[in-house]
């Protein structure tokens, strides 16, 4: 069987907002700063990546590997009560089309896992608001790098230790990132039009398979992994 890696945000789903919502709140609430994810793209980026870049435009450099000069902590903790928060909100969290069919689809025919930018905690708070959270084997989160492109790697290890044999690594997402993370990872790079990206700049990406949604594509995705 293969093992499928899903993106969490624009691919399994949408929050309408509230993970930069929340992220400002908690950067405003610990360190002071206001409206710190103003210009901050969320398109394939990890929270670590995303906390450095906030970081760096108030003026703070932080390497992201050493102890940050910040209470990050304070900033991880504030996050998640706010995004809690935003996702008990009526209609804020979407499954993306096609989402649930395709999962019970695949069940026994491919290790289903995740590769997401988002930190653990976070990814648990989405996926658990619609009921998907204990879909998964495991996979690689934004705790374990700021760099997507070294997640493939650590979800690979999690699966060898976990004794799961698989034939094929298959990266599924919704931004050029996605078929970057894949191509680096040594896997195979699936997208859909359901995120952050537009077609074109996923056509450019030049993924192995390019569907408009988890409903539509979801023959094309069987067909794969069969």
């Amino acid at each position: 069987m293969d093992l499928l890696l899903f993106d969490i945000d624009g691919t399994l789903l949408r929050t309408r907002g509230a993970g930069r919502e929340a992220l400002d709140e908690a950067f405003l609430s610990v360190l002071g700063w206001s409206d710190a994810m103003a210009g901050v793209s969320l398109a394939g980026a990890t929270d670590g990546g995303i906390v450095r870049s906030v970081a760096a435009r108030f003026g703070v450099s932080w390497d992201g590997v050493s102890a940050p000069p910040f209470d990050l902590a304070g900033v991880q903790s504030a996050y998640l009560d706010a995004l809690g928060r935003r996702l008990e909100q009526p209609d804020r969290v979407a499954l993306c089309p096609g989402v649930r069919e395709l999962l019970d689809a695949l069940a026994g025919r491919a290790h289903l896992a995740l590769l997401t930018g988002n930190w653990r905690a976070g990814a648990a708070l989405k996926l658990g608001a619609v009921g998907l959270w204990g879909r998964w084997i495991d996979g690689a989160y934004g705790d374990d790098h700021a760099d997507r492109n070294c997640l493939v790697p650590v979800a690979r290890a999690r699966a060898d230790a976990a004794g799961i044999r698989y034939r094929r690594v298959i990266v599924i997402g919704d931004t050029p990132a996605d078929v970057a993370c894949a191509r680096a990872g040594g896997a195979l790079a699936v997208v859909v039009e359901t995120g952050f990206a537009t077609a074109g700049e996923l056509e450019r990406a030049r993924p192995d398979l390019l569907l408009p949604d988890l409903a539509r594509g979801r023959a094309w995705l069987e067909a794969l992994v069969s």
